[in-house]
């Protein structure tokens, strides 16, 4: 560390990415949307939490249901919350599920719930109120090989206090994954469209009850910028000078600050192999020193390629399409393939992407999805960071997005990728931005990983006692 970092350090946390996935979904009873639904998964430790909000209407009666779910790496929960809230009814309980039962906790009604229920077995949790989630934790423990199985789980029913079986049967399959039928405690059944690569419901219907349909999502603008967010402007970007002085900087120091939402702290990327931060980091509010240095990685130690083994050391979701990254676009998938077919290492293969991406999206204040930007041949450094992303995933090699600043005339927000390049040599920076692999300039100041929208932009960050030295 250098000597600038000479403080006292009260606390010192380096923090990695969970996965964030996003989905929402209209609630439509008999072809009319009646609600909406959002279903987050976040990734913990070798499970998942996972948040559910739903709002429906049907008459005079306007309903919130909110469930909150931790499940381990088998899919089994660990600790379940259920809220609801309507003018006729209000219910709040919390499980936890131990060695050979659950205990129950809450408001059921007018009535205090405290109650012990005895389980056998592996047992999951099924609510009826929009189901979606219930199923989700299910779906993925499901044997997709043989059409026709039956595949019964015991289940929780956390409001009748009871046990039951939950029985799913994969029926086929169709452009959105494999169909399921579910039949449910109480004799109703259901189906549902489940990606089991994605972790993702495309369609669930209740018979004769509600069906759930992804939202007519809105296209990501590619003309407006969303607000409070100020990429490099075109002006700087086009500017030859200011470009190779911004590429000479070899060492950052500044005291940086800001607050942000707590609940997606693990998103934080303060510290990484070329950044260190010494400072505090607690109930939302980030205080201390960065220090970013122009520095290169091990990348000669890369595997060759094509590869012919696995990459251990990386999580899968990294080489798996997600929002925003559409690695599973088949213009993205040609073009990767083309791109990286010269390659003779998994760096070589990287770089190659990087360069495309950097000679051939022009760079342009708008900005929008990998696919998006894929047609316009135009973004600024997030949209061009996704298609990189997106490239390198279609071809093989794990990558993922870090959002920060790029000190350009002040603080500015910036967007790159970097890319996993085996056990010896770790994650390695690629900025298609500005064309530099490896030893990307120290102007950069990390703050974030994951695809979702920076929680805390540029203009957000109190940056003082900057000191760029070349």
């Amino acid at each position: 560390m250098a000597k600038s970092f000479a403080v006292v350090v009260l606390t010192l946390i380096i923090l990695t990415a969970a996965l964030a996935q996003t989905s929402e979904y209209d609630i439509l009873k008999d072809g009319n949307k009646v609600g909406s639904c959002k279903v987050e998964m976040d990734k913990r430790g070798g499970g998942f939490l996972i948040r559910k909000n739903a709002q429906i209407t049907q008459g005079a009666d306007a309903q919130i249901i909110e469930e909150a779910m931790i499940v381990n790496a088998n899919w089994l929960p660990e600790s379940y919350d259920l809220n609801v809230n309507s003018d006729k009814e209000q219910v709040s309980l919390r499980l936890a599920f131990n060695s050979g039962n659950v205990s129950v906790a809450g408001k059921l009604g007018m009535g205090e719930v405290n109650q012990i229920i005895a389980t056998t077995g592996e047992t999951s949790i099924w609510s009826d109120r929009i189901s979606i989630t219930s199923a989700l934790i299910l779906l993925p423990r499901v044997d997709y090989s043989v059409i026709g199985q039956i595949n019964e789980f015991p289940v929780v029913l956390p409001e009748k206090l009871e046990t039951g079986i939950v029985t799913l049967t994969v029926k086929g399959s169709d452009a959105n994954g494999f169909l399921v039928h579910g039949t449910v405690p109480g004799g109703w059944e259901f189906d549902v469209s489940f990606d089991p690569q994605k972790n993702y419901i495309a369609r669930y219907s209740v018979k004769g009850g509600y069906e759930l349909v992804p939202a007519k999502a809105e296209k990501a603008s590619m003309t407006d910028l969303p607000k409070g967010y100020n990429p490099l402007p075109l002006s700087l970007m086009n500017d030859a000078d200011f470009l190779a002085n911004l590429s000479n900087s070899k060492n950052l120091t500044a005291g940086i600050a800001f607050v942000f939402p707590p609940d997606i702290a693990d998103r934080l990327y303060l510290n990484r192999f070329s950044q260190e931060f010494a400072g505090v980091i607690s109930a939302g509010e980030v205080s201390g020193r960065v220090e970013s240095k122009k520095m290169g990685h091990k990348v000669t130690n890369t595997p060759n390629w094509p590869l012919y083994y696995d990459l251990r050391g990386v999580e899968a979701h990294y080489s798996m399409p997600e929002r925003d990254i559409d690695s599973d676009d088949p213009q993205i998938i040609d073009r990767a393939e083309k791109t990286v077919k010269p390659a003779k290492t998994l760096w070589d293969a990287a770089r190659a992407i990087n360069l495309w991406v950097y000679r051939n999206i022009e760079y342009a204040e708008i900005t929008g999805s990998a696919s998006e930007t894929f047609k316009t041949m135009k973004g600024d450094s997030r949209a061009k960071a996704l298609v990189c992303a997106a490239l390198c995933r279609a071809a093989g090699i794990p990558a993922r997005i870090v959002t920060g600043i790029i000190y350009a005339e002040g603080p500015t927000d910036h967007t790159w990728v970097e890319v996993y390049l085996g056990e010896e040599a770790g994650w390695g920076p690629i900025d298609p931005t500005l064309g530099e692999a490896d030893r990307i300039n120290a102007a950069h100041i990390s703050l974030w990983l994951g695809t979702p929208q920076p929680p805390v932009y540029a203009k957000d960050v109190a940056l003082d006692g900057v000191n760029v030295s070349y």
